[in-house]
């Protein structure tokens, strides 16, 4: 379990500089401003802390806007502070307490989430997200709920037709998140084996960014140029043949809150914000990557 902390640290402390090629699946396509100049909403700050505030200006990826409570990702360890605050790295190896990670509450899918099959993909889920257990400990609530969810019977899983897939969605910044993973048309990998890993995923990015007051991955801003526009015709492609294939692009993403109840149970958000109160979209967004 030691590598996978490790990892972790390595994998997303040291290079979360580097963003994910974004998109935006509106016609237009137009760039969505930031908006941190503009005043902030009552009671949303950017994190305080000394160490954390010179390192997310060393980091340039921009500041994370939360409410304070107690569901916010935490890093406390000194040396770590210390050194992301100084150079940017952090130590190669950690073998003690780290900080803090919500507890997350899985609430099921409207339809579908039902059986052993789902359950065994969601308990590997939460194994995933909370590794060793020794390097944070538990604290407030983030709710999530599974949007995706397809599990192959075993005489399909080599006919090149459908996939498992597996998928979260949850609401920060006052956007909907959503967080996917595919097996691949004709490859045995099963839900349980794709939950895991995107587990971990959202621990890290909730550890090693906001944690220590930077924006996740999936909510900085849109590449504009070749690189917006190769992902344009990659998400296109990848939902044309997905669909003629029997599944459904889970491709990860952000897009505004819809209106109504449907979302609701994921409120409050883990960051505080309310949908639309700080910097609106009002179209898809698509993360290659993640």
């Amino acid at each position: 379990m030691k590598r996978y902390i490790v990892g972790l640290v390595l994998g997303l402390a040291a290079h979360v500089a580097v963003a994910d090629a974004v998109v935006s699946d509106a016609a237009q396509g137009a760039v969505v401003a930031v908006g941190e100049a503009a005043p902030l909403p009552a009671g949303v700050i950017t994190e305080q802390h000394p160490l954390k505030k010179a390192y997310v200006e060393k980091a340039g990826t921009g500041a994370l806007l939360f409410r304070p409570s107690e569901n916010m990702p935490e890093i406390v360890h000194e040396d770590m502070l210390r050194g992301a605050a100084e150079n940017g790295k952090t130590p190669e190896m950690v073998s003690q307490f780290i900080g803090y990670l919500p507890k997350l509450t899985v609430l099921p899918c409207a339809k579908g989430c039902e059986g052993a099959d789902y359950e065994a993909a969601v308990k590997s889920f939460l194994k995933g997200y909370q590794g060793n257990g020794k390097h944070f400990k538990e604290r407030g609530e983030m709710k999530v709920q599974v949007r995706w969810f397809h599990h192959r019977p075993w005489y399909l899983r080599h006919v090149p037709y459908g996939e498992d897939i597996f998928g979260v969605s949850f609401i920060m910044e006052g956007k909907l998140v959503s967080l996917g993973r595919s097996s691949g048309i004709g490859i045995g990998v099963t839900t349980k084996n794709l939950a895991s890993p995107l587990g971990a995923r959202l621990a890290a990015e909730l550890a090693f960014t906001a944690g220590l007051g930077l924006k996740p991955t999936f909510l900085r801003e849109m590449e504009e140029g070749t690189v917006r526009k190769v992902a344009v015709a990659m998400g296109e492609f990848d939902s044309a043949v997905t669909s003629a294939l029997g599944s459904e692009n889970v491709r990860s993403r952000i897009e505004p809150v819809p209106a109504g109840d449907e979302y609701k149970a994921l409120l409050p958000a883990v960051d505080g914000i309310l949908p639309g109160e700080i910097a609106p979209i009002s179209a898809v967004r698509y993360y290659f990557g993640l």
